[in-house]
């Protein structure tokens, strides 16, 4: 009998920690931390998806999280709809 993989995560391709990352949700860069499978934590997260990434600014300052889905490469960032950068 097969493995069912229906509900499987979508694999984590985005940048490595230690790695400059862009955040889709904030539209800031930062540095990526870990991601870690949402089951691992023992903290609400409030994530809707199953893999959490931890960022923290380049030069230091308050650490923020968010779902993985929104990191990205910097040189494949596109602006966030909600920022009003989105061009005509």
């Amino acid at each position: 009998m097969g493995v069912d993989r229906v509900n499987e995560p979508t694999p984590y391709n985005g940048p490595q920690p230690g790695e400059e990352a862009y955040d889709a949700a904030t539209g800031r860069l930062g540095v990526l931390q870990a991601v870690c499978d949402a089951d691992e934590l023992i903290f609400d997260h409030q994530m809707p998806g199953p893999l959490i990434a931890f960022l923290r600014p380049q030069r230091g300052g308050q650490e923020w999280m968010t779902d993985s889905r929104n990191v990205q490469f910097p040189n494949e960032a596109r602006p966030h709809p909600d920022s009003g950068d989105a061009q005509p």
